[in-house]
């Protein structure tokens, strides 16, 4: 009891000192908590934007094969004559009953 009593009768700052290093140990536990949980969002929203723009860069180079093939298919159809044309309509595995 003599102790506590010398404490807290010659020694408060010891204690203010004691309650005030808690304390930040305390704000800087919950803090850096904090900050390591968006910090951790961050870099998921990132990798997720790159994902995205991966996927958006593959399907515009499918769309421009695409559009080069049907340029291709249509210089190739505009060039035969006629009677060409309607023996490869015949032909085509589209038009078998």
């Amino acid at each position: 009891m003599t102790f506590l009593s010398t404490l807290l009768g010659g020694g408060w700052h010891w204690l203010a000192a004691l309650g005030a290093v808690i304390a930040a140990l305390g704000a800087s536990y919950f803090g850096g908590k904090k900050i390591g949980k968006v910090q951790q969002q961050a870099k998921a929203d990132v990798d997720s934007a790159h994902k995205e723009a991966g996927r958006a860069a593959d399907i515009a180079h499918q769309q421009q094969q695409n559009r080069e093939e049907a340029k291709r298919v249509e210089a190739d159809n505009s060039n035969l004559d006629d009677a060409a044309a309607r023996d490869k309509l015949q032909q085509s595995k589209y038009n078998q009953p």
